[in-house]
């Protein structure tokens, strides 16, 4: 049993780390630019949003990455979340699409208020990059 355990803290499951962990969400958003271009938009939006990027592969069209908690932040703060982001970037050269899957960790001090203040932050963060890859016409 110890080594199941110790293995999944290996993994670097939340329960071993002293944080909680939101559900998973998905969510494609339309964007009337290139797939080329739609790609280099969301990974300059992911970059603003301060997000790690752990994989950029523009042939696949995929970019993951992590945004970190600040380590300043009171605990909960909206920058005390961390975020867990992959961005998918389909399409061809008239038309594409952004998918992404996102969740959201945080520390477990955080309680009950981390499911608001945290989804609220993904949320946000996740609207901000499409809005970058796809902007409002004006």
């Amino acid at each position: 049993m110890r080594l199941v355990l110790a293995s999944l803290c290996v993994l670097g499951l939340p329960a071993c780390t002293g944080l909680i962990a939101g559900p998973e969400t998905s969510s494609v958003t339309p964007a009337p630019v290139s797939r080329d271009s739609a790609w280099v938009r969301a990974r300059r939006a992911a970059t603003a949003e301060a997000i790690t990027i752990d994989v950029a592969d523009s042939l696949k069209g995929r970019i993951v990455g992590t945004r970190y908690s600040d380590p300043k932040a009171k605990v909960g703060a909206a920058t005390s979340c961390r975020l867990k982001l992959t961005l998918q970037v389909k399409g061809d050269p008239s038309r594409s699409e952004l998918g992404s899957t996102s969740r959201w960790l945080a520390s477990e001090q955080m309680g009950d208020t981390a499911s608001k203040v945290c989804d609220k932050e993904r949320t946000e963060v996740l609207a901000r990059i499409s809005q970058t890859v796809s902007p409002p016409p004006q």
